[in-house]
């Protein structure tokens, strides 16, 4: 495996990998050495995603019947409630920038997410309280990968296409179905 190839598989390690994070080794990623890193973590119980088109690849954790399954290697975890109603804000935002823009990025401010959040907390809330936890949910979205801070702006995030890999249709729907499951406890 050449360097590039080496810089690529230790990306992937990482987390999500960008194009815009080391162009030679997305070019290697996708070129010469798909099939290497592919089989290279294929060997561990993982499947390399990449979505070129978007310039995004990460690892998956391939399903194998219970006789030829490796542990885990990647544990999944449950996201908290603000992270995962952030995720759906921030998808629900991208698909809409894709459809009124031309632009190559969606861009938010951190405005716009405290605003977005906020209408679905409490009426009666601590507002100093409130907007600390929602900073630090801002920044385990942005360590998942699905968001990054711009450097012309201090509070302004890009929402990163691969929020769409994640959040799809169906983490949507499970996602609306415990909402309507919270809110309804939370009024009975």
């Amino acid at each position: 495996m050449n360097f590039n190839a080496k810089v690529a598989t230790v990306m992937l390690f990482k987390g999500m990998f960008y194009k815009s994070d080391h162009e030679l080794a997305w070019l290697e990623l996708i070129g010469n050495s798909e099939g290497a890193i592919s089989d290279y973590f294929e060997t561990i119980g993982l499947s390399v995603e990449i979505d070129e088109v978007q310039g995004y690849a990460y690892l998956k954790s391939i399903e194998a019947d219970e006789s030829e399954a490796l542990p885990k290697l990647m544990i999944s975890r449950e996201l908290s409630y603000k992270v995962s109603l952030l995720c759906a804000l921030l998808r629900k935002r991208i698909v809409d920038f894709e459809m009124q823009s031309d632009s190559q990025k969606a861009v938010v401010s951190k405005e716009d997410i405290i605003s977005d959040i906020a209408l679905f907390l409490p009426e009666k809330f601590n507002e100093a309280k409130t907007h600390k936890e929602i900073e630090a949910t801002i920044k385990k979205v942005e360590s998942l990968g699905f968001l990054k801070k711009l450097r012309s702006s201090e509070d302004s995030y890009e929402i990163k296409s691969s929020i769409k890999a994640f959040v799809d249709a169906q983490w949507l729907d499970e996602f609306s179905r415990k909402l309507e499951e919270y809110r309804v406890q939370k009024w009975s």
